[in-house]
This record gives structure tokens, sequence and C-alpha cells, in this order.
């Protein structure tokens, strides 16, 4: 027994095509590499929507034949195929197939989301998967790598195993710059800074029912940003659902950007719900110049009562509207998200979250950030009773793929064919027509009033949001807020 060659694959997507495509540099894949590399195990990596791309209807089969000649090229005792998502499930079965072909000796691992959330998807007869690895999975390999049997034909019994929770010091930090797909200058590098949703929202775990939020401490997150920003990206993205539970970790690390700005070129992106945000938090965003997606998902608070999401349906709503003024008021760049069409959802919510956009987007003078909206869809996130039993109940949403992933059908059109209430049963299944032409008059609206450097996607000098506003130096001066 000893350690063995390592491979990492990303499968890439057979059914996802454009709707599926990520980045050059795929985080969890570094993440991976990073804590194999650091506990002494070599590891190669394949990222197929690299090398091959995410095929078409027409070239799927020419995408199977050219994902094998790049697998027949790097044979590995233990192969880890990432499934981080169920966009990656019908690419990482086929993969996993090859793999056995190839290389009948190896040991095939599978990780990722998909397989927290899913893992009797990759259980079955005849399955090509020797570890089936739910939550984290970095300390579960580095354990494979070193116990594999090099050599040995005789295949083992497949096992789901919990992974072991990644411990998130800087000993763990991922290290971008020998990952094999990074070099200097790429538009975008993403990162997680920490693992665990800080809302009640199955979409925001890492697994169901996994422990609650951590992260990198502010100085371990100072150095991984700056090891990313000197590789010169257009953009790194800091992929967590929200940024930061802890308000002091979260004002820690934003102080600790600005102080070590050092004349950056490097835009970095934030993901931030209102939930806990406050205003001396977009104070703190403006001077370490990030740029903000504001995830709002609906201004509908006859919505928010109906799903209990947050407890004081319409004062959340005030107050997400009122941080909104507030960071245009600042200068800060940006984009306000929003979901229509979701569990729950009806022609009278839709109508009154376009209406409160219409309001605030009436109230602004100028402006420094854009409107973003998608129709919901629907990924597995727990089981299937909480996934798709209590909104049918309460809503009566239909969800008319509810494993899509399985059905080798086109995954956006099967993920978003939603019927989101019983008062949209008339409607066809994801449709956007009683949404989308209203909300795009909205956002043409708000582009409009962009100012210059919003338009170049940058902040804009706290003076315009002051003179425009009547606010000195883009501040409230009694904040209705604490």
């Amino acid at each position: 027994m000893g350690q063995g060659r390592v491979l990492i694959v990303f499968p890439a997507s057979l059914y996802g095509g454009r709707w599926a495509a990520g980045p050059r540099v795929k985080p969890e894949l570094v993440s991976m590499f990073t804590v194999l590399r650091r506990h002494g195990v070599a590891a190669s990596v394949l990222d197929l929507e690299n090398v091959v791309g995410n095929p078409a209807a027409a070239d799927r089969e020419a995408f199977l034949h050219n994902a094998e000649a790049r697998l027949a090229e790097h044979p590995a005792d233990l192969v880890v195929i990432s499934c981080s998502s169920s966009l990656q499930y019908s690419a990482a079965v086929a993969v996993a197939t090859i793999v056995r072909r190839l290389h009948p000796r190896a040991t095939i691992a599978v990780a990722g989301f998909h397989v927290s959330a899913r893992p009797e998807d990759f259980r079955y007869d005849d399955a090509p998967f020797d570890l089936v690895i739910r939550g984290d999975p970095e300390m579960a390999l580095v354990e494979a790598a070193r116990s594999v049997d090099v050599g040995v034909a005789e295949l083992l019994p497949q096992r789901v195993i919990e992974g072991i929770l990644l411990e998130h010091s800087s000993r763990n930090a991922p290290e971008y710059a020998p990952y094999p797909y990074t070099t200097s200058g790429l538009p975008l590098l993403s990162v997680y800074l920490s693992r665990g949703c800080p809302y009640p929202r199955a979409a925001c775990q890492l697994r169901p029912g996994a422990p609650g939020w951590r992260a990198f401490d502010p100085e371990t997150v100072v150095g991984i940003l700056g090891e990313m920003t000197a590789l010169r990206p257009q953009h790194v993205e800091i992929l967590d659902p929200s940024f930061g539970l802890d308000p002091g970790w979260r004002r820690a690390v934003l102080e600790r950007v600005a102080a070590d700005d050092s004349d950056r070129k490097t835009s970095l992106v934030v993901t931030l719900r209102t939930e806990g945000l406050t205003r001396e938090d977009l104070d703190a965003v403006y001077r370490a110049r990030v740029s903000v997606r504001f995830d709002i998902d609906t201004l509908s608070s006859r919505l928010l009562t109906r799903t209990g999401a947050v407890p004081s349906p319409a004062k959340h709503v005030d107050r997400s509207l009122d941080l909104l003024e507030y960071a245009n008021a600042k200068g800060i760049a940006g984009e306000i998200i929003l979901v229509f069409n979701q569990p729950g959802e009806t022609l009278e919510t839709a109508a009154e979250t376009l209406q409160r956009l219409r309001e605030l987007v009436a109230r602004l003078p100028n402006a420094s950030l854009r409107l973003h909206a998608s129709s919901w869809a629907y990924y597995p996130y727990g089981d299937v009773e909480a996934d798709i039993g209590a909104s049918q109940r309460r809503y009566g949403t239909r969800i008319l793929h509810p494993e899509w992933w399985r059905e080798g059908i086109p995954s956006q059109r099967a993920a978003t064919a939603v019927v989101a209430s019983a008062e949209l049963t008339e409607r066809e299944p994801g449709d956007e027509s009683y949404w989308r032409p209203q909300f795009e008059r909205i956002a043409r609206d708000l582009v409009a009033k962009l100012t210059a450097d919003a338009r170049r996607g940058l902040r804009s000098h706290e003076w315009e949001g002051a003179l425009a506003t009547g606010v000195p130096h883009g501040f409230w001066v009694e904040p209705r807020w604490h």
C-alpha cells in the first residue's frame, strides 16, 4: 500500500451549454489541489470544460470521444471527479464510466454539492464510483490518496463517507499561482472565504445539516486576496453566498482590504444580503473599493409573508430599499439581483416587486447600481420533501422535472420549468411574460441614470451622490436603521 497518483477531473456539463459555463479557474478544484499538495500529495488536474468545452446537442458524441482521449493521457490510482452542481451530474457519470474502462484499477471518488445533496444518485448497480464523499472533500481525499492500493486490481465495495471539516487556517488557504489553469491577466478569479450559510437557506449550505459558518481569519483573507490580485485578473469574485455572518469579521476584512489597497487595479466583488447589513458596512465597502451584488430576491412583502422567509416582511423590504438608496448615494458599484417565479410567486407578488423597483428608480437622481433578474431554477438541496413537497402543499408549486439532471434534456429549460403557485396554473411553466418585459424597461431606466464611472464598473465619487441627493458626503444625517 502506498501513495498513488491523483487526478482531479472537472467533467464539464453534457446538457448545460453556456448556462453551465464556469470560470477557467474553479475555486473548488483549487481548494482540493492546494490541500492535497500541502499534505504532500502530488495531484494533476484535468478540466474538461476548459480543454474540450461544454458540448452543444450535436457535439456530445464528439465531446465524449475527446474526453476519453484526454483521460487516456492521465493514468492515475485515484481519480477525483468534481460534481460541483447538478449541471455536472450526467457528465460526471459519463466520465467515471470512461475512467473505469481506461483505468480499471483506479479508485474513483466523486465529491461536490450535488453529491452532498443527493448521494443516492451515485449509488446504483454497476456504478463506477468507489468513494462518494459528502461535505468537505479535501481531507478525505488526502486520506484516500495515502491509503490507495497502488496497482491492486480488486475493486472494493462502494463507500459513502462523510468529509472531514476543513480547518479554515492559513495552512489550508487556497493557492492560485501553482494551479495548472491559472495564468496572469485572466478576466476572473473566484474564491470562497467561508463555508456554511449565515442564513437559514438550504441553497447556501455546503451540505444540508452541516455545521455553521466558518471562515479564514481576516489576515489570512487579505493574504489570499493579495496573492490573487498579484496575478492581475480583471475581477476577483468572492463567491460566499453572503459576505460574512460575523459583522466584526466582515468589517475587519474590509478595513484590511482598504488599508492594503495600494492602487489596486483588480475589481473585488462580494455578495451581500440585507439581513444584518448596516450603513456602516456600506461605508466600509466604499472605502475598500469593493463592488457588490445585492442578493435581494424579492421586494414583495406579500411573498415574504407567504413564505415566512423573514420575520417582519414589510420592514425587511423597506430596510432593503433604504440600504440600496444609501449604497447608491455612496456611489458603490454593483448589481441588484432579483429572482422571479420562485415558489409562492403570484401575479400580485411579482407586480409588487416591480412597483417597488419603479419607485426606487424614480427616486434616484443618478445611479451606481444596475438591475439583474432571473427565473427561479430548481436545484436539489435537501431531501425531496423539503425541496419539492413542502412548496407543492403550501403554494401549489409544480416542478415539472424533479430530476432534470438525470433526464438528458437541456438543463436551463428543464430547471426553470416551474409553475410557482396555484395562481399561475394557467401559465406555461417558467413563463416570464408576466414580469420580464416590465423588468427590462425598469432596468433600462436605471441604466440611463448611471454615472460615467458606474458604466465602467467603478465606484462613483461620493460627491456625486452627495450633490444628487442633498446628502453630505453620501450620508443620511440621521440614520433610520441601526
